[in-house]
């Protein structure tokens, strides 16, 4: 059975751990700036994981994000980890969808539901969330975060750092450039450029009373 260091400590860290432990890894301990509220060994942060690094075959990055400030916090630690040259592992949950020439990188999470189809390219530290839909030939670039229940047609291009939030609907073909964040729920029907910002047209309460 390997042994894994779980960075993060939140709400999206136990969505990782469940999928970490149907697929027969065990948790070692939780790495977090502030103890968290969860029923795993708690061992401190980035030094004390650097200094407890035989203990564990690899690390995976439990950390969401849903702007570029959240984004940023993750680059910082996958950065600590390519200088320490600490290995991330990638967890696929069995209850995805994995299509014909996939292609994964390293330190990518996959959570149960999702869908990526044929000849899709992931790149490394990638999150997919429940319920997503990847089309075919599509390209993520690394340290992209894809919420829950998005669809991202097919050949459509996710270029690196960008959250896209639940319930998201990426148009066939379309390119999302670096750092930019889709709000929830929002259509996107045109390409964008880097550093982009969108959100849906709020909902309207109408009072009947």
């Amino acid at each position: 059975m390997k042994t894994v260091a779980i960075i993060g400590g939140g709400g999206f860290a136990k969505e990782v751990i469940e999928v970490v432990e149907i697929l027969g890894y065990k948790v070692y301990g939780i790495y977090a700036q502030e103890e968290p509220e969860i029923q795993y060994s708690y061992k401190g942060y980035l030094d004390d994981l650097l200094e407890s690094r035989s203990e564990f075959s690899g690390v995976i990055l439990a950390i969401g994000a849903f702007n570029p400030k959240t984004i940023k916090a993750r680059n910082s630690i996958l950065s600590f980890l390519k200088l320490n040259n600490i290995e991330q592992i990638s967890i696929i949950s069995p209850f995805a969808r994995i299509g014909t020439g996939v292609e994964i990188g390293k330190g990518v999470y996959i959570a149960h539901g999702s869908v990526i189809s044929v000849d899709v390219k992931i790149g490394d530290a990638v999150s997919i969330n429940t319920g997503s839909f990847i089309g075919h030939d599509t390209v993520i670039f690394p340290n992209s975060v894809i919420g829950p229940k998005v669809f991202v047609g097919g050949s459509c291009i996710i270029e690196e750092d960008v959250t896209i939030a639940a319930s998201s609907n990426i148009l066939q073909g379309v390119r999302i450039g670096a750092n930019s964040t889709i709000g929830i729920s929002s259509l996107v029907l045109k390409s964008l450029k880097s550093n982009s910002f969108t959100l849906p047209e709020p909902s309207r309460v109408i009072n009947r009373d």
